[in-house]
């Protein structure tokens, strides 16, 4: 359960709001704890990032990795720590429930949900709000005003992102200081595990001339759709293929001669390396036998434990706080 759940039921726990039975409900941003909690026969539950994803769908819930329809009797936002996704995020609920159709807004407190709810609060009558579980909830009258898509952002290099995306706005650091360590003997079939917008699959291919075919796997569907429209700008000359995918817990049915990744290590704010160790032991999974992943991870982070299980690995570098590491199958 989180914080933003329970806060986001609150007022239907207490009464304050009911749910409506006259119509869908959308709920944006969904965790199984708010499907389940709200106890309504039509939802429909938008979440971005595969793993919650994979688990609505294993709950039973009829989820999206991005919202659509309009008609909505209500609509729910879980915010987390963007605020320009944020924003969106409202502006969709806005913009697909029917005329009065009630919008309900719910966040944590560390998240900036105050400011959040005096931005909303100066263009429109707040109806209620409640404070709990750490967390704040505020609700509205929507009105059905088309929204439009989040704003492209321009990265150096030519390419393109959206708000909400890891680094969305730069070259992650750590992503960079792993292309100018990538070997250009790389050949045959590449994956880049964790691949956010696509710079290091674009890397790999500017750098790597032998290499013929390239898979980028991303959790967040939003980047996904970004690595891939910048692989088909920057990268046209080499096959590729996106995959909106979760490689700790779904069977990519295919082998890689090299895997090169960024693992992500944080759950929310707290700090999680068993995510990289996940992703360590999927690689092995996926390279061919004398097969090379090579990886950057922040400097303090217990990755070569997981390494020791490949025939060979051994640190490449250690610089500005991350360190890449190489090792063979």
């Amino acid at each position: 359960m989180t914080d933003a759940s329970l806060t986001l039921l609150h007022p239907f726990e207490t009464g304050s709001l009911e749910v409506p039975g006259d119509g869908p409900i959308l709920i944006l941003n969904a965790t199984e704890t708010a499907v389940r909690g709200l106890k309504a026969d039509e939802v429909t539950a938008v979440q971005d990032f595969r793993p919650d994803y994979l688990r609505l769908e294993r709950a039973g819930a009829h989820v999206l990795p991005e919202p659509a329809g309009e008609g909505y009797a209500m609509a729910l936002v879980l915010c987390g720590r963007h605020r320009a996704l944020n924003e969106h995020w409202l502006a969709e609920a806005n913009a697909r429930v029917r005329p009065s159709g009630l919008v309900v807004v719910a966040g944590s407190k560390t998240d900036g949900i105050d400011s959040l709810k005096k931005r909303v609060a100066a263009q429109t009558e707040l109806l209620g709000q409640a404070s709990k579980h750490h967390g704040k909830v505020f609700w509205f009258s929507g009105n059905g005003t088309p929204t439009d898509a989040l704003p492209s952002v321009e990265v150096e290099g030519g390419f393109r992102t959206v708000p909400g995306l890891f680094s969305h706005d730069r070259i992650d650091a750590g992503s960079q200081l792993l292309a100018e360590h990538i070997p250009d003997d790389l050949f045959g079939a590449v994956a880049d595990l964790g691949a956010g917008w696509g710079y290091l699959s674009v890397a790999v291919t500017q750098k790597c001339r032998k290499v013929k075919r390239i898979d980028l796997f991303e959790a967040s569907f939003a980047a996904a759709r970004s690595a891939e429209a910048n692989m088909k700008a920057l990268a046209p000359g080499v096959e590729s293929r996106t995959r909106w995918f979760d490689v700790t817990s779904e069977d990519a049915k295919a082998l890689y001669d090299a895997i090169v990744m960024n693992p992500p290590f944080h759950t929310g704010r707290k700090g999680d390396p068993d995510i990289g160790i996940a992703m360590i032991e999927a690689a092995k999974q996926l390279l061919k036998p004398g097969g090379k992943l090579l990886m950057v991870a922040n400097s303090h982070l217990p990755y070569e434990a997981a390494l020791k299980s490949f025939s060979q690995s051994r640190e490449l570098v250690r610089t500005g706080g991350f360190k890449v590491l190489g090792a063979r199958k």
